[in-house]
């Protein structure tokens, strides 16, 4: 390089509320206005954390106690239009808020003459049943657009008019009156499971994200990143991949980790050599990853737990070994890049040190090791995210500049409050296509569709439920598309003997690649935005770095013992994930066209057939793909001398 760096740490980067302002649909209110929603959001966060200390409410008052608060916050803060006041609220808005509180809290009070009715249902109540079904599709569509509404909204003609489908889709047909009771009285559809995991995990996790945001943890994750990989070949590349990852473990998130991680580490790749597109392709690629990096992996690793019934705990252990086998690949990619383009690292005298690091910040991982702690010991994860929250707080006394005294932490209960709202009316609205699906009956039968289309074959029922769940993420949540794709398609892995927990694991990896994966892909395109590439260009890069993730959920699927959760044999189970591990550095070379030196057309090939080799289960293939291995390094590295 020809000069120096000079250390940027996390703490100096000033272009995270920036960039959140500037993609924020939210309202900024002040006085009467902005009280009533601190009021509102610091009101739900007690709530939740006195439900979660002392035993959640029955079913249908805890959900419905929890929808109400999000509806009425998201019409009081998301405007219904882009030429709308954005300091100020409408009188329409307050209507608004009111009538869908006022919907969602009718169950909350009701609850039990509801379920003592058995199946009798009032006139006025079908038609408060009505208004707030369109009342969650107008919220659905401020907060999130109108690509998921408007699919969720394709299944009420669906459940109607079901009689007139052809083939598997074909069900007897759900009068009116039976779509408002299922979706609005009942625990299957507005109420259900989804917006159950909302109302407890996902809420309390998404707070715990907020008390770490507000005592500087992903500060402290950056900047141990950057003193462990900065001065590595490609260094500021490989400081995205550690700091998405450990952020990652925080938010859940593509776009949140991009935003948060991106502001500091696109500048940097792109100072050393690096391309824009390729930078933010890093980025988004890292990000994409941190979705499924454990311990805390977003909303769909709590859902796939409620709805398979099992520990959290399991999720996480079956998770592991796919995310560092995701995250490997990355690093070999950039690693190879780096080689080819001769870029050098940044200078040591330029980046914090690890033990400085450790020793003044080191702390704040604390209440990560707490929660992962308690699961392992066998609490829930509302308890272990309780205690989390409390550590939390706890440590903020350490440093003065990091403490939470009373307006901060109104503040951070405010913003984890405001933070839940995206996720939480995603988990709300899919409650429609659940809750159809399951009334009519329609999803098993979709599942027996697949299986007779692929005829049986495990791999093409792989493949076909890939497209399906990618299909459904363009343009949507992570959450959304994995709850759709687990509903439709899922079914019929587990139809062919898949054990459950590896098929829904399988649908919700390619729902967070959907993030990086064209042509709709808001991951990469949140990187291009903060790297001013090509968005297309970056997309196409960030599935190129994320080729591993693609070929990974197969692996699993194939060789299940990599899960950590169907372990009959330790020595089997090493063997796959040390072959898995190798066979992902040659699917890099091949994809980098790079080992030692440059590769020929017919050595990446070769490459290609190694890794693939390497990662199908088996001796002798293992074997054969290490001889092309141990060949493509002699010839690679004779050719670099």
């Amino acid at each position: 390089m020809s000069s120096p760096i000079p250390f940027v740490s996390s703490s100096g980067v000033s272009d995270d509320k920036d960039v959140s302002n500037k993609v924020s649909k939210r309202r900024t209110l002040n006085g009467f206005s902005g009280k009533i929603i601190s009021i509102l959001a610091v009101s739900l966060a007690v709530f939740q954390l006195y439900t979660a200390f002392f035993g959640v409410l029955p079913t249908m008052q805890q959900r419905s106690f929890h929808v109400a608060f999000i509806l009425a916050m998201i019409f009081l803060l998301y405007p219904g239009a882009k030429s709308s006041l954005r300091n100020k609220i409408s009188l329409v808005d307050w209507v608004l808020a009111l009538a869908a509180a006022g919907c969602s809290l009718y169950v909350f009070l009701s609850y039990e003459d509801i379920a003592l009715r058995a199946g009798i249902v009032y006139n006025y109540e079908l038609v408060l049943g009505g208004i707030f079904i369109v009342l969650v599709f107008e919220a659905g569509r401020r907060v999130l657009g109108y690509v998921l509404p408007s699919f969720c909204f394709l299944f009420l003609p669906f459940a109607y008019f079901g009689r007139y489908l052809p083939g598997p889709l074909q069900h007897f047909g759900l009068s009116i009156s039976r779509i408002i009771e299922e979706l609005y009285l009942t625990t299957d559809g507005l109420f259900g499971l989804v917006t159950g995991v909302s109302a407890t995990y996902i809420y309390l996790f998404v707070l715990f994200g907020a008390f770490l945001s507000s005592t500087k943890t992903s500060e402290f994750f950056n900047d141990i990143a950057m003193a462990l990989t900065g001065h590595r070949k490609g260094g500021p590349a490989k400081i995205a991949v550690l700091s998405s990852a450990l952020v990652g473990t925080i938010s859940g998130s593509t776009s949140a980790n991009v935003a948060t991680t991106g502001t500091f580490t696109i500048p940097l790749m792109k100072r050393i050599g690096y391309e824009p597109h390729f930078a933010a392709a890093v980025e988004a690629a890292a990000s994409t990853g941190g979705q499924i990096m454990p311990p805390i992996m977003g909303a769909a690793a709590f859902i796939i737990a409620d709805t398979l019934n099992i520990p959290y705990l399991m999720v996480l252990m079956a998770a592991v070994v796919p995310a560092i086998l995701y995250f490997w690949g990355i690093w070999c990619s950039l690693s190879l890049e780096a080689s080819k383009l001769g870029l050098e690292g940044l200078p040591k005298n330029t980046l914090p040190n690890v033990k400085d690091v450790l020793l003044t910040s080191g702390y704040k991982a604390i209440p990560l090791f707490v929660i992962v702690y308690l699961l392992v010991k066998g609490y829930n994860p509302l308890y272990a995210g309780c205690w989390g929250i409390f550590s939390c707080i706890v440590l903020s006394f350490v440093k003065k500049s990091d403490r939470l005294d009373f307006k901060t932490l109104i503040a951070t209960l405010e913003d984890g409050s405001k933070g839940a709202l995206s996720v939480a009316i995603a988990c709300i609205i899919v409650g429609i296509v659940v809750g159809t699906m399951g009334a009519t009956g329609v999803a098993l039968r979709i599942g027996d569709a697949i299986i007779a289309v692929t005829k049986g074959h495990l791999v093409l029922t792989l493949i076909v439920t890939m497209v399906i769940t990618i299909l459904f993420g363009m343009g949507m949540p992570t959450t959304a598309s994995y709850v759709m794709a687990s509903v439709v398609a899922a079914p019929a892995i587990v139809l062919l003997g898949v054990n459950p927990l590896d098929a829904h694991l399988f649908v919700f990896y390619f729902a967070a690649l959907a993030t990086v994966t064209p042509p709709v892909c808001v991951g990469a395109y949140t990187a291009a935005g903060l790297a001013g590439s090509d968005p297309n260009k970056t997309a196409f890069s960030a599935v190129k770095l994320a080729l591993s993730g693609f070929i990974v959920p197969f692996i699993f699927i194939l060789a299940p013992e990599i899960l950590l959760t169907n372990v009959s044999s330790w020595l089997v189970t090493i063997q796959a994930i040390i072959s898995a591990i190798v066979g992902v550095f040659l699917l890099a070379s091949a994809a980098e066209n790079y080992m030692m030196a440059p590769l020929r057309w017919y050595e990446r090939i070769l490459a290609l057939v190694g890794a693939l080799g390497l990662l199908y289960p088996g001796t002798l293939s293992d074997f054969c793909g290490l001889a092309i291995l141990v060949v493509l390094c002699m010839v690679t590295k004779r050719r670099q001398h």
